[in-house]
């Protein structure tokens, strides 16, 4: 009866005991339980298959769990390098991973990339690459990464995994016609040199050719062998001429022009099945190369320039003795003569970002690595005439850690460090904030001072170590601060009485209190100064003009005559 109910009830384990009970008892009466037997074998197989399948269910389910878990938190870092965004993770990664799509409206384009996975800095990340108006990173679900790419173009892009990585490249810039087939080449900037190479070639097996600093690089959409690089020397004339013949073609050799600092002329060409790239200058310059599976570049040292192969430290050594050009006598006329009284005092200036770190981006391309670095030179020169001793942390376009930049500082025992830096804002903000401010190194107290200085760190703050964090805090004592504090007063009106000696709608943003880190260490008084917005149409424009670096370079160097008038 108890079988039966069990039957009813679909029970499978009830009916194995109660058969069990039944086998049992029609032993002991000597009663036929063959079928029973048979009846509990197939419910005893039957159990066995369903705990086998249970138990490979709930391992594929465990797997899941974890390739999921593997997904949603594989993700290391997102940055970028030239024209791709690189994702870095932790796992192995497959074609999973990645998926993309295209969002095109009128005079809008977007390229979407959604990335398996979570990044705990995707809010705080900011991406640039030259062609590209915006690029959007944002957590679109818990465990996908959204990477947008806007523009007003139509963008080509391409992507390829490797075992841990995802490299997004912007392929080119394509301008939307009726054809759809017309290229908008991007222009170059004579301000930036050192930047990206502009014109990118997928076609063909030279990707691209451009120039930075002193050198030639020629990158490559395949592997390249000794082989297929042919390099002639020789005496043409008055010049010196040295010949790379590059086996391939490139459809941007007509449009691309090469400059080399000190080098007469850097021309390029087609030549038959090749790229013929030539260097022909009157003195004998010293050329070296070196070639990558992918990457081809020219080393190119003119007798006239200093080697590019000496080291920052030798760099930094070498105390400023040249005006980069004359100043206008608008400035010449206002400079103090004379050394400070007392001892001959020691200045170090630190020109903000440079190299790779371009730092913040204005209208057209304007850099404010280029700013930073301008107006240092004007503000040293001036320094140098008035008597002073001044040394810089770089002189040309090339990248310091930001936690080595107090080095030299504290090695020339100066008397005061000043590192000068170009604001921005969001573009949503551009028209509303202008102004020059200046920072001493303290706890932020304030907003705007926490946003400066989180912008200014970016380059650097997470390589800082813990040792570095804790000199930063030993630094914070009193009486550095107030001097610093005096010293950054003194600058900050001397800057505004400069510049609106010929502009008066210069805004003063004041002076601040904020934990630079390039200021870290420091063991004089140092102060970060802002010399304005690049991001502003008006005032980004304006600090490109030179005469108008120079109006903000007198007006430091008025601000620290002014300082040691009052602390000798």
């Amino acid at each position: 009866m108890n079988y039966l109910k069990a039957v009813m009830q679909k029970n499978e384990q009830q009916k194995i005991d109660e058969l069990k009970k039944i086998i049992s008892i029609g032993e002991k009466i000597n009663k036929d339980v063959r079928p029973d037997k048979k009846k509990l074998e197939i419910l005893l197989e039957r159990q066995n298959e369903a705990s086998l399948n249970n138990t490979k269910n709930i391992s594929e389910k465990t797997k899941s769990t974890n390739n999921s878990s593997n997904k949603l938190f594989s993700i290391n870092s997102v940055r970028t390098s030239g024209n791709d965004i690189i994702i870095d993770f932790k796992d192995d990664i497959d074609n999973s991973y990645i998926k993309f799509f295209k969002l095109n409206q009128t005079k809008s384009f977007r390229n979407v990339f959604d990335i398996t996975g979570y990044y705990k800095d995707a809010i705080p990340t900011r991406l640039e690459i030259d062609g590209v108006d915006k690029i959007t990173l944002g957590q679109f679900k818990s465990d996908v990464l959204r990477i947008v790419l806007s523009s007003d173009k139509s963008l080509s892009t391409s992507y390829k995994l490797n075992k841990r990585q995802i490299i997004i490249s912007v392929d080119s810039l394509q301008q939307k016609s009726s054809s759809n087939k017309s290229i908008n080449e991007p222009k170059v900037d004579d301000n930036n040199p050192s930047s990206e190479p502009i014109n990118i070639d997928t076609q063909n097996t030279i990707r691209s050719i451009d120039s930075n600093d002193n050198k030639i690089v020629v990158k490559f959409n395949k592997d390249y062998s000794k082989k297929d690089i042919t390099q002639i020397s020789k005496k043409n004339g008055p010049n010196y001429e040295y010949t790379f013949d590059i086996n391939g073609k490139y459809k941007y050799t007509t449009p691309t022009k090469l400059n080399i600092d000190n080098i007469d002329n850097v021309t390029v060409n087609d030549n038959k099945n090749s790229v013929r790239i030539v260097i022909s200058n009157k003195s004998n310059p010293k050329i070296t190369y070196s070639l990558s599976s992918r990457e081809l570049v020219i080393n190119i040292i003119s007798n006239s320039s200093s080697p590019n192969t000496n080291t920052i430290t030798k760099k930094k050594e070498e105390p400023i003795k040249e005006v980069p050009t004359a100043l206008p006598p608008s400035i010449s006329a206002q400079m103090t003569t004379g050394a400070p009284k007392g001892r001959k005092k020691t200045i170090v200036l630190d020109a903000g970002h440079g190299g790779d770190d371009v730092g913040a981006v204005g209208p057209n391309k304007r850099y404010e690595k280029v700013i930073n670095l301008n107006v240092t030179k004007y503000l040293a020169s001036i320094l140098k005439q008035r008597g002073y001793t001044v040394y810089l942390t770089r002189d040309s376009d090339f990248f310091i850690k930001v936690i080595d930049r107090t080095v030299l500082a504290n090695e020339k025992n100066a008397d005061l460090f000043m590192s000068i830096h170009t604001n921005a804002v969001p573009l949503e903000k551009a028209n509303e904030v202008a102004g020059i401010e200046t920072f001493f190194l303290s706890p932020a107290r304030e907003e705007r001072a926490k946003r400066v200085a989180a912008l200014e760190n970016k380059s650097d703050i997470r390589e800082m170590s813990d040792s570095s964090k804790d000199v930063f805090l030993e630094s914070l004592n009193r009486p550095r601060i107030t001097a610093s504090h005096k010293f950054a007063i003194d600058v900050q009106a001397g800057i505004l009485q400069s510049t609106r000696s010929k502009y008066k709608d210069i805004q003063d943003s004041g002076v601040r209190e904020g934990p630079f880190w390039v200021l870290v260490g420091a063991q004089m008084p140092s102060i970060l100064v802002e010399v304005g917005y690049i991001s502003h149409p008006v005032e980004g424009k304006r600090l490109y003009d030179k005469s108008y670096q120079q109006l903000l370079a007198n007006g430091i160097a008025n601000g620290v005559d002014s300082y040691f008038s009052k602390n000798p």
